[in-house]
């Protein structure tokens, strides 16, 4: 089975990566072919999870794309990847679009922003006949008028709209005429188990016990009020003074091509700095890009961990370690109805305590959905099927 994959695969966001990690092994018996539309080919997403990945429409900065549209489409612009995202879409299967809240308006005008780019794949899926599906999204309402009109037409194009809580669920249907399209399924990473990780961690010593500590770089802008950072340090010692544990500060996200704001090591960075030196000497600051192997690993190893990512709470449920979601944006509150743990969640201005729960109920909450995740499976074969005839 042949898949085009569209989604944020290649901004160094481990969640994206975990995602596309569940998506091959729940169809590892298919013999499937990824191709993935990346605006970064050459990065270590490829290497990582050895797939083919070809240009898409993004210019290579933010910064390249000012006065201009889509990479292809401007004077002088070399279109070569034009036709191999026309070939590609010519041979798969199907095309996916996802995982995550990738439909927002953001930088959008004529032939700019992701509501544009995901407009014209459906437009070229169309045309060649190729079912699209939409796969473990979030969905919030766009901001605009041009906004809600492509969200419109993205849904109502699309052969089936996998969305992973029932909040996306209730936008959908705004805004698409088959409801029947729209299916409510946990977010794909869920799939994933201990198989995934290595059993010990480099950062891990022996005979120490951490707490792993995971912050959302863009919660904390660069004007954030550095009071804040001092807060979250204060809390971090409290953490040391109370459990007697170290800390590890771990990334998900290290994207840095357009901004700072987006890479996590910057923020975990400033943190640690505003700790006191002995605090600073039961902390460990991990400024390696780590693979999503070696994070899963720590995070297999650790005892909880307190973290600001929906996936970063996602993969230490799936590495068996509880965690601690820190609510502060919609993408993380709506967790709550997916896993369904009041404990597990703290506000932004919460202390970090870890909270005493009973370890089977999250056992069972995990294999419950690991196992409704084949669904995106039987969906998507039954839909190739149906095209195929």
């Amino acid at each position: 089975m042949n898949f085009l994959i569209i989604g944020g695969y290649d901004t160094k966001n481990l969640g994206d990566y975990a995602s596309f990690l569940a998506l091959k092994k729940i169809f590892s018996e298919e013999n499937p072919n990824f191709i993935v539309l990346s605006r970064h080919p050459n990065d270590n997403f490829s290497k990582e999870f050895d797939v083919t990945c070809i240009r898409n429409l993004d210019h290579q900065t933010k910064e390249q794309s000012h006065g201009r549209i889509f990479n292809g489409f401007n004077s002088n612009d070399n279109n070569d990847h034009l036709k191999k995202i026309y070939d590609e879409i010519s041979k798969c299967d199907v095309v996916i679009i996802g995982n995550g809240r990738l439909f927002v308006d953001i930088s959008l005008d004529f032939m700019k922003g992701p509501l544009s780019y995901f407009s014209i794949i459906v437009i070229l899926a169309k045309f060649m006949g190729k079912p699209i599906v939409l796969s473990s999204i979030s969905l919030v309402h766009p901001e605009t008028d041009l906004g809600k009109k492509h969200l419109k037409f993205i849904l109502n194009n699309s052969n089936a709209v996998l969305v992973r809580e029932n909040y996306s669920s209730s936008v959908a249907k705004s805004y698409i005429d088959n409801p029947k399209k729209i299916i409510t399924l946990p977010d794909i990473a869920f799939a994933l188990t201990k198989n995934e990780s290595n059993e010990s961690s480099i950062y891990i010593e022996k005979n120490k016990k951490y707490v792993g500590v995971n912050f959302r770089g863009v919660d904390f802008t660069k004007n954030t009020n550095e009071d804040e950072i001092i807060v979250n340090a204060k809390k971090i010692e409290s953490l040391i003074d109370n459990y007697d544990m170290d800390v590890l500060f771990i990334s998900q996200c290290n994207y840095d091509v357009d901004s700072k704001i987006t890479d996590d090591r910057v923020i975990n960075k400033r943190v640690f700095e505003q700790l006191g030196r002995n605090y600073k000497k039961r902390c460990v600051l991990i400024e390696d890009e780590l693979t999503l192997k070696e994070t899963l690993s720590i995070y297999r190893n650790i005892e909880h961990l307190f973290t600001y990512r929906r996936h970063g709470f996602i993969l230490a449920l799936t590495q068996g370690t509880t965690a601690s979601l820190i609510c502060q944006e919609i993408n993380t509150t709506i967790v709550k109805e997916t896993v369904n743990l009041d404990s597990l969640y703290l506000g932004k201005h919460s202390d970090f305590n870890i909270p005493k729960i009973d370890i089977t109920k999250v056992h069972a909450l995990l294999e419950e959905k690991n196992a409704q995740c084949i669904q995106y499976k039987n969906i998507i074969k039954d839909i190739v099927c149906d095209y195929s005839m």
